[in-house]
């Protein structure tokens, strides 16, 4: 049964709308690459068939700025063959329409088939720049980038936790991984800034917070506090003998010389991209990690980030699996959160840059990790799909048309329930009295 929430917020917005100069909203399409299942999201959510439609609509719907994943396993389904009629196709429609790309050329396991080893293959940093230097000499006009997706999160599934290929675990895995994806971010900053006039940066990572419930769980908390930020140290530089996890990158393969290089060849993040979800923050006991917890809010997390690397930020993703209501509510808290961070930035001097839900439309196979290619739908986009994948409109997305055109401010979003389901199994149920809503 469906409990009706309508109390406003215990956060007040304190303006009337987001956007500024620096601002928009914005969205994206799903496209990881399902590693050895010949499938990837773009195909079986048919956004590759139905790309017209799909960004007719979204220049319709008053949007300017999409994330785009450039599908570079299929564009090199063969070692130094490049296949570019589907992305010719693709970004001369995007252009035609007005639209503005941000690349997104490897979203997670995103890499051919071929590169049999993943993150950890030799192979891997010199054929995605040779990928990322013909990709960029082809289509100038286009000028963001997103290098790797979220890449702290994928090279940890990739290599500590055996989820995504190679399937590696531990720390003996994930380092190399992880050096490997930083080295080739750098890397590619530099080739891109090079190739590209105007060329901008939007480095997309896990927004995340761990707190401890116990005496015993402080330490695990703590090193989760750290690890939040390792690309990111990385890339810019910052890992030195005095950093709190240089000892455990050397243990596991990280030497001198590799921390001298990443002084001498650091990133340029232009915007910094943070994706927050309901799990996005963590609490841990000596059980191990807790279901109900207490959670301070995107503002809260996100300005952890914004002061430690003091760069303009955006919400790069955020959705909430369920229906349409639970993803009115969802979007609701989260454009108040997107308001109060707004105005911290601002009292610091920072911007903030843009909101983006993704994805466009309904995802597919999240359910398994993205790990079976079943084509189960995720009920998570701005537009549903329905057993068919035909695109669906809601309350959802005219409010967020409306919220992308400006003729609706964040103060107008309205309440919405959420379903005991989402409450109980999406970690929902901890926001609620940031939110101010009463179960």
């Amino acid at each position: 049964m469906q409990k009706v929430f309508d109390v406003p917020s215990a956060n007040p917005i304190t303006s009337a709308s987001l956007p500024d100069a620096h601002f928009e909203f914005l969205t994206g399409f799903e496209g990881t690459h399902i590693f050895g299942s010949g499938w990837d999201v773009l195909e079986t959510t048919e956004h590759t068939t139905r790309f017209p439609e799909d960004l007719e609509r979204l220049a319709k719907d008053g949007l300017k700025s999409f994330r785009a994943c450039i599908p570079w396993h299929r564009i090199e389904g063969e070692k130094g063959v490049y296949d570019w009629r589907w992305t010719d196709a693709y970004l001369t429609l995007a252009r035609n329409l007005g639209l503005d790309p941000i690349a997104d050329p490897l979203h997670h396991t995103s890499f051919p088939d071929w590169l049999a080893g993943g993150f950890a293959d030799p192979e891997f940093g010199p054929r995605y720049l040779a990928f990322l230097q013909a990709f960029a000499r082809r289509y100038p006009q286009v000028t963001r980038y997103t290098i790797i997706n979220e890449p702290f999160v994928t090279a940890w599934f990739c290599g500590h936790c055996a989820v995504w290929h190679p399937r590696q675990e531990g720390y003996e895995g994930f380092v190399p991984m992880l050096l490997a994806v930083s080295k080739t971010i750098c890397e590619a900053s530099a080739l891109l800034t090079e190739l590209v006039p105007g060329a901008r940066f939007m480095h997309a990572e896990s927004c995340e917070r761990h707190s401890a419930l116990d005496e015993e769980s402080l330490a695990a908390a703590e090193h989760g506090n750290t690890m939040r930020f390792c690309v990111l140290d990385l890339i810019l530089g910052r890992v030195d003998r005095d950093h709190p996890l240089h000892g455990l990158l050397a243990r596991f393969g990280m030497g001198e010389r590799d921390v001298a290089w990443f002084k001498e060849h650091p990133a340029r993040v232009d915007v910094l991209g943070l994706d927050y979800y309901s799990h996005s923050e963590i609490a841990w006991t000596k059980h191990g990690r807790a279901t109900t917890h207490p959670v301070a809010g995107f503002a809260s997390v996100a300005l952890d980030y914004a002061e430690r690397y003091r760069c303009p930020v955006m919400l790069s993703e955020t959705n909430l699996r369920g229906t349409v209501a639970d993803r009115i509510a969802w979007l609701r808290f989260m454009v108040e959160q997107s308001a109060t961070l707004q105005e911290k930035l601002k009292a610091i001097d920072l911007t903030f840059e843009g909101f983006c839900w993704y994805p466009y439309i309904d995802s597919t196979d999240w359910c398994s990790l993205v790990c079976d290619a079943s084509r189960a739908i995720d009920p998570q986009g701005i537009y549903w799909l329905d057993a068919s994948f035909d695109r669906k409109p809601s309350e959802l997305s005219e409010i967020y048309a409306a919220l992308a055109r400006g003729t609706m401010g964040p103060r107008d979003i309205p309440a919405r329930p959420f379903e005991d389901a989402v409450l109980d199994g999406r970690g929902v149920r901890n926001f609620l009295p940031l939110m101010g809503w009463a179960r």
